[in-house]
């Protein structure tokens, strides 16, 4: 007789399936909104998981490239895959570009599938970092002395997966209110940006080692500064292009 089953469930892959359930039944219910049908979205969603995956896999891989290098064999590369965790910035990239490729042949299609999944970034990555503090890892400075909060919490680190956590769910709540008011705006610029810089200040608190530490800033820092860099050179760029169309 087996009356119980007994699992060992790891809290960050908990948070992380309640992050994936809740974003997926709130795109569900915005397909009517922005005239996705269902079948397409099935699409979309399973093309997006499948792009995060891989994208979250590749950014840890190049971060450990160094050491692949130094002793560089297949299986050593295969267990470093298999045993990673997931980098947000690789599978945030992954997701957009995998919908900036099916959509490439249709703005008008593009601008309603970011406006609908944009906000869903935000929403999951708050669930996946309340996961990385009960899982122990992307953990803050330590603090010399403790902290204690309300008389009854004791902090022995700067909590920065709760931290960000707070601040994705602030942006997924400023983004709905962006997209109600001002529906013509580019909601996928305004989380990039937020979180790029948000994210670029927020590395500094951080005290686990493992981030790819390039002249001094993280892997995520590097990243952070190439979207500021991006969007702040863009209009420079696209107003070039146009003078240049116009004098030809």
């Amino acid at each position: 007789m087996f009356p119980y089953i007994k699992l060992v469930i790891p809290t960050y892959s908990l948070m992380a399936f309640i992050g994936f359930f809740a974003s997926m039944c709130f795109l569900y219910f915005r397909l009517e909104k922005y005239r996705i049908e269902f079948t397409y979205f099935l699409k979309l969603f399973g093309l997006a998981l499948l792009s995060c995956f891989v994208g979250s896999k590749a950014l840890f891989v190049l971060t450990r490239l160094p050491e692949l290098f130094s002793g560089f064999s297949a299986g050593e590369l295969i267990r470093t895959i298999i045993q990673s965790g997931f980098v947000f910035y690789g599978g945030l990239f992954g997701v957009i570009f995998a919908l900036l490729y099916v959509t490439a042949k249709d703005e008008d299609l593009r601008k309603r599938v970011f406006d609908l999944a944009v906000p869903a970034f935000a929403l999951f990555h708050a669930f996946g970092r309340i996961g990385c503090l009960l899982g122990g890892c992307c953990y803050g400075r330590a603090l010399d002395p403790h902290v204690i909060l309300f008389g009854v919490i004791e902090l022995g680190r700067i909590p920065v997966p709760l931290i960000e956590s707070l601040f994705e769910a602030i942006m997924f709540g400023c983004l709905l209110f962006t997209e109600k008011k001002y529906p013509q705006r580019d909601v996928l610029k305004i989380y990039l940006v937020g979180y790029a810089l948000f994210r670029f200040f927020d590395e500094f608190l951080r005290g686990d080692a493992g981030r790819g530490i390039f002249f001094g800033l993280s892997t995520s820092q590097w990243i952070s500064l190439a979207i500021i860099v991006y969007y702040i050179t863009k209009p420079f760029f696209k107003k070039t292009r146009l003078v240049n169309a116009a004098c030809n």
